[in-house]
Parts: C-alpha cells; sequence; structure tokens
C-alpha cells in the first residue's frame, strides 16, 4: 500500500464519498485503498481561478488538453495520480486495454453494495487484492481454483481477459455492475472515460517540502471552467 498511503495523505475530503461509494458503513473503517482524509496542516492561502491559466492550464479548454498539460508538468511537481472522479460504469470491456491505467480497481455488486473485490494495481500488475473486511488476498475469487482465477502477480491484460470471463459467469457477474476506478497515472495516456468527469484533483509539496498545494480542476460542458488552489503547510 506504499503508493497509495504516499498520494492519499495529500488529498482532499470531498473525494472520500466516491471512493467509499460501495462498502457497508460497518466495514468503512476496515477497507484498505483509497480512503481520503483532509490534508492535515494549517491553511495558508486558498484562490479560484476563472479566466486566464494556472501551471499552463488554460480555462476553456478541453478534458484531453489539459491532461496532457498535466503530463508535461508531473515531472516537475512529482506527480504521478491524477484523481479522477467519475460515475460507476457497468462493463469491464470499458477497460479493455486500459486496466493498468489506473492504481485501484473495484467491482461491486450495484444490488449488495457490500460484495465488492479491490484491486490494487502497479506497474501493469495487480500488486495486491483487498476483500471487504480489509484482508489481503492472494488471489480471487477464492475457494477451489477457478479456470479464471486472478492472482497477485498478474499481468493486467491476463486478469483483464480473466474478469471478462468472469463476467460471463452466473455466479460473479454482478460484480460487474457497478464498477470504478478513480486513481489515474499520469504516465499513462488519456482515457476517454475522463471526459466524464467534473472533477480532478492534483496534490503535490513544494520543492520547500512545507508546503502542500491542492488544484481542483472543475469542468462544465467538457471545458475546464475552474480552477481551486489551497495552500497548507505540511503535516
Amino acid at each position: 500500500m506504499d503508493h497509495f498511503c504516499k498520494q492519499l495523505h495529500f488529498i482532499w475530503g470531498p473525494l472520500l464519498a466516491c471512493c467509499l461509494l460501495f462498502s457497508s458503513c460497518q466495514k468503512e473503517d476496515l477497507r484498505p485503498g483509497p480512503v481520503i482524509d483532509p490534508i492535515e496542516g494549517r491553511l495558508l492561502s486558498a484562490d479560484t481561478l476563472r479566466s486566464g491559466s494556472l501551471l499552463g492550464l488554460h480555462i476553456g479548454t478541453d478534458h484531453q488538453t489539459v491532461y496532457e498539460k498535466i503530463k508535461q508538468i508531473a515531472l516537475e511537481k512529482n506527480i504521478d495520480i491524477l484523481w479522477v472522479t467519475n460515475t460507476q460504469f457497468t462493463g469491464i470491456e470499458k477497460l479493455k486495454g486500459k486496466l493498468g491505467y489506473y492504481a485501484d480497481l473495484q467491482l461491486s455488486n450495484k444490488w449488495a453494495p457490500s460484495e465488492f473485490i479491490l484491486f490494487q494495481i502497479e506497474n501493469d500488475r495487480i500488486k495486491a487484492i483487498y476483500n471487504p473486511e480489509g484482508r489481503q488476498l492472494a488471489r480471487w475469487p477464492l475457494g477451489r481454483q477457478y479456470r479464471y482465477t486472478i492472482s497477485v502477480g498478474d499481468a493486467t491484460d491476463a486478469a483483464y481477459g480473466k474478469m471478462l470471463q468472469l463476467q460471463s459467469t452466473k455466479k460473479y457477474k454482478n460484480y460487474f455492475s457497478a464498477i470504478s476506478a478513480f486513481a489515474k497515472f499520469i504516465s499513462k495516456p488519456y482515457d476517454s472515460r475522463m471526459a466524464a468527469s467534473s472533477e480532478w484533483y492534483l496534490n503535490y509539496r513544494q520543492p520547500d517540502q512545507k508546503t502542500i498545494t491542492r488544484n481542483t480542476l472543475l469542468f462544465k460542458g467538457g471545458f475546464l471552467q475552474e480552477i481551486r488552489t489551497l495552500v497548507q503547510a505540511a503535516p
């Protein structure tokens, strides 16, 4: 969980609701993965930009143009994750060839939200698998060996193929009725699904390591409308 811990410490509270949609209230505290806490530290400044540009991100440009610019500034700002709020979607086919684009993937039962499985992804492989109790699994599904069991260490292309088969089975198809993926690797290409999102989040430390900046990018009608910036003292 080292990748998540490093990133999630710097991310604002509003994303919490998006990332905790699928677990039961009793089990939320036990879940691993994207639990978003408010940044600790004294608020130093806040600003909202509705015209012009910030970091080369121009108000009025579309999602893909904004993303390409973020890729350019990512190395300078030491950012590797872009948080993309998005609605749930149905069908793993929407991530064909793109499973490795995201650091998180949650498969949930739309009709029984406490039934879900959470995958952590890194370097185009399944890094970890968690059940609703927060227990790390070596593989999923459990029980007898299934032909399409997904295991820690599987390449994402192989895992996608197995998910596609599991989705077609009566026992597991409901897990693919509410899918979410929020943590987008900036090193990966643009995903057209990102255009359905109205809010993106960037979080980074300044070079002096004394402050943390959070940029919230707000889109409307497919174009960047507003950039909100908060600067807080680093915890």
